[in-house]
């Protein structure tokens, strides 16, 4: 079973869906009345993916309360007179003080739970029964089940609303990250002398050193009861710090993270406490086995992909398990030395692997996740969201997630379909969902997020120059709806592509110098340009350069003409831009449902009636085409490209058959093939442009400081600060790690540090070959 719809009325910024009872020609739904008066305030309604649901919006907007009416509805609880929406014209203390009011549509429902929902309604064994509305209203809790043509209105016990099996809830708690160390005492401690005081903690530490007065008689006693004085010591140290309620907390994320996560038995850390207590070497032994069935279960190069070599490990100091993370370098480091977006990373991924499902369906909630992550960060967050919903395990039950964001880099963009956003109107108003907005690229989105589109330019792993907003629109919108389709065709993934439009083709040079020639560190970037005259002239201008200075080379700019007629269908003797991919008979149905939209009712009837076909001249595009039609049937209709577009995506979804459907995507995956292919080449070019600029950044400003000589040691530091810089594992940086390597054994640098280096003029040769090492490793790659 799963939420399809979240029905809120009257709670919080939620009050009720207003511009549904201003329009004229509602119909309102059973529960939409108010049982008192029978006046129509219909419920605001939230329709929810049986996947992955994103909710964005403005501060203040109802994302987080949305979250709250989802646990409000699904356990009863928690449902208070004080979270009455408090600008509603009911919200008053002249009577009895009403609650919020919460329901929801159920579909996917199991055998017993269609027999549950019939039992309750009295309905026969022939009464289909695919779906349910349940509602906690004032009056008491109601159920809805469509009989034939008419509602059946049940008022539920609760004994029924547990037969129901509603699904339950869990969450990943974005604001508690993994602790720097936890001590043996927490691990091997029972629960109440976990949550034991400090104060009583302190007293009986003090009291086990006056009770053992022989401790401190001779160095010796000293010495061997220094182990236990240390041990206690720590404990109460420890103890006074998990006092606070959000260190306690990160402590149990810990322990979750050994005990359920790696499976270390309680026993383990028992026996390391005894061996470190006897300052036995078995201790590291221990460890050494804890680390290794920690980076078994964790296998966290899969999912933190800024580092495939990231590990976690363990290291013992003192009486404490200290989290030591080790990336790429080889380096190791405490959590401090690190980002705390890491460390929060971390947490989300122990929650999620330490998950015990209920075994009935589950909704994850987690609320504004962001906060701590990075681009790349919040983007692997994403694989994880991905993997509860669609888990690799078919037998593992797949979760409903929730999610509330400010971020654009926690929208999957190939998936435009599961936003949300959230609106607070003015007044009296409240909260509303705003139609379709993940279909009409970008607004509200932009509003949403401050600046959708224009500050996610040029950040991206690759960057898709555009000539104009309606390329972006079709680009996006059909790769989208191909990745939910039956085709396994090519497909562009948008959360690594930035689809970046420049107004027109004009713009594009002055668009590509932006990118990539104002900064030391450049974004790769590919050009689609339309295949006509205006389009070629842009071509040669960007291979001479802006500004004398080429930023892209040809093989990364596309033409819309570079696709062979004979490998699509369509109605133009060449595609000269990327309109011409859209079959006649979806342009006819977007001409249709685009009228509607800026029409009146007759006049979009004339259309329907007047534009029957559309024919395509000889070197005529597509558009032009479809203006020309409109204008020769004599309508008052102008066509605009962007508003084109969207009507295209539309009927492609809504109105298109599977053929044509089928037809279009065909078309559209022979220009994702092109982009898809020269992205892949641009972002391996620029990481080896970006490898030989850093190169060649620090070999000079080590010559500049050694012109003739240097010591082991500053030798040493340079090619560790190279490879600190060498954040990517490619074949080039691999070259280079090898080559340094190597420098580190012929110039034997580990010896006499403080000595100066001998054959100088060798070293300097290999430092001056450092930068092309690299290049001849991907040669024709």
């Amino acid at each position: 079973m799963k939420i399809k719809t979240l029905y809120v009325r009257f709670y919080k910024s939620f009050n009720y869906d207003y511009l549904r009872k201003s329009h004229p020609k509602a119909v309102p739904d059973e529960w939409d009345r108010l049982p008192e008066s029978g006046l129509f305030y219909p419920f605001v309604r939230v329709s929810m993916e049986s996947g992955i649901t994103t909710v964005v919006g403005a501060n203040e907007s109802g994302k987080s309360q949305l979250l709250g009416a989802i646990k409000c509805l699904l356990t009863g609880e928690n449902i208070e007179r004080r979270d009455f929406c408090r600008y509603s014209q009911f919200f008053t203390v002249g009577g009895e003080m009403k609650k919020p009011e919460f329901g929801g549509e159920f579909t996917d429902l199991s055998k017993e739970q269609v027999a549950a929902v019939r039992s309750i309604a009295s309905l026969g064994d022939s009464v289909k029964v695919e779906t349910f509305h349940f509602f906690r209203m004032n009056t008491g809790t109601v159920l809805y089940v469509k009989n034939g043509k008419d509602w059946s209105e049940v008022k539920v016990k609760a004994a029924d609303i547990k037969s129901l099996g509603l699904p339950t809830f869990f969450l990943i708690d974005a604001n508690t990250p993994l602790p720097d160390s936890v001590p043996l005492a927490y691990l091997t401690a029972t629960d109440k002398a976990k949550k034991a005081r400090p104060r009583a903690k302190m007293l009986r530490w003090i009291e086990n050193m006056v009770t053992n007065p022989d401790w401190f008689g001779s160095k010796e006693t000293i010495d061997k009861a220094a182990p236990q004085l240390i041990e206690d010591y720590t404990a109460f140290n420890a103890v006074d710090e998990i006092d606070d309620e959000h260190l306690m907390q990160r402590l149990e994320l810990a322990e979750k993270l050994l005990v359920q996560v790696a499976g270390i038995g309680k026993d383990a850390f028992e026996q390391l406490k005894t061996a470190v207590r006897n300052h036995d070497g078995y201790a590291n032994g221990i460890v050494k086995r804890m680390n290794e069935d920690l980076a078994k279960a964790l296998n966290f190069p899969k999912w933190w992909s800024q580092d495939s070599e990231f590990s976690l490990a363990l290291t013992l100091r003192d009486f404490d398990l200290v989290f030591t993370v080790r990336d790429r370098t080889g380096s190791e480091y405490a959590f401090s030395e690190r980002s705390g977006g890491m460390s929060y990373f971390l947490s989300y991924f122990v929650q999620y692997l330490s998950h015990v499902p209920t075994g009935g369906q589950e909704i994850l909630l987690m609320d504004e996740p962001d906060a701590y992550l990075s681009m790349l960060g919040q983007q692997d967050l994403l694989r994880i969201f991905d993997s509860f919903a669609e888990p690799e395990d078919k037998l593992v039950r797949p979760i409903q997630v929730v999610y509330v964001t400010h971020s654009p880099f926690l929208i999957d963009k190939n998936h435009s379909e599961r936003i949300r956003v959230l609106e607070k109107g003015d007044g009296e108003e409240g909260t509303r969902l705003v139609a379709n907005a993940g279909r009409n690229h970008y607004e509200p989105l932009r509003s949403a997020f401050g600046a959708f589109v224009a500050e996610t330019t040029f950040i991206s792993n690759c960057n898709l120059m555009l000539e104009g907003q309606a390329d972006q629109v079709l680009l996006a919108g059909v790769s989208s709806l191909a990745r939910r389709s039956e085709s396994k065709g090519a497909t562009l993934n948008l959360n690594s592509l930035s689809l970046v439009p420049s107004g027109s083709a004009e713009h594009i040079p002055y668009m590509v110098y932006l990118a990539r020639g104002r900064d030391v560190d450049t974004p790769a970037v590919v050009v689609l340009l339309d295949g006509d005259r205006e389009a070629d002239g842009i071509r040669t201008e960007l291979k001479k350069g802006y500004r004398d200075k080429k930023y892209v080379d040809d093989e990364f700019v596309i033409q819309s003409s570079d696709i062979d007629v004979a490998d699509v269908t369509v109605a133009t003797d060449a595609v000269r831009e990327i309109e011409d991919l859209i079959p006649i008979d979806l342009v006819l149905l977007a001409i249709r449902h685009y009228a509607t939209e800026v029409l009146s009712p007759e006049d979009a009837a004339q259309i329907a009636t007047t534009v029957t076909a559309v024919p395509v001249a000889a070197g005529q595009k597509v558009f032009k085409a479809a203006e020309a039609a409109c204008k020769a049937a004599g309508t008052t209709l102008r066509l605009d490209k962007v508003g084109f577009a969207r009507a295209v995506l539309h009927c492609l979804e809504h109105e298109a058959d599977k053929d044509l459907r089928a037809v279009t995507i065909g078309n559209f995956e022979q220009l994702f093939t092109r982009i898809d292919r020269a992205q892949r080449q641009a972002v391996r070019s620029n990481g080896r442009e970006r490898v030989r600029r850093t190169l060649n950044r620090y070999k000079d400003s080590f010559l500049r400081d050694h012109p003739t000589s240097a010591l082991r040691r500053d030798v040493e530091g340079l090619l560790e600060d190279i490879e600190h810089q060498l954040t990517e594992v490619t074949d080039e940086t691999e070259r280079v790690r090898k080559d340094m390597r190597l420098i580190r054994k012929d110039f034997d640098l580990a010896a006499e540090p403080g000595a100066i280096l001998e054959n100088y003029d060798e070293f300097r040769e290999r430092l001056e070959a450092l930068p092309y090492g690299g290049v001849q490793a991907v040669q024709g790659s």
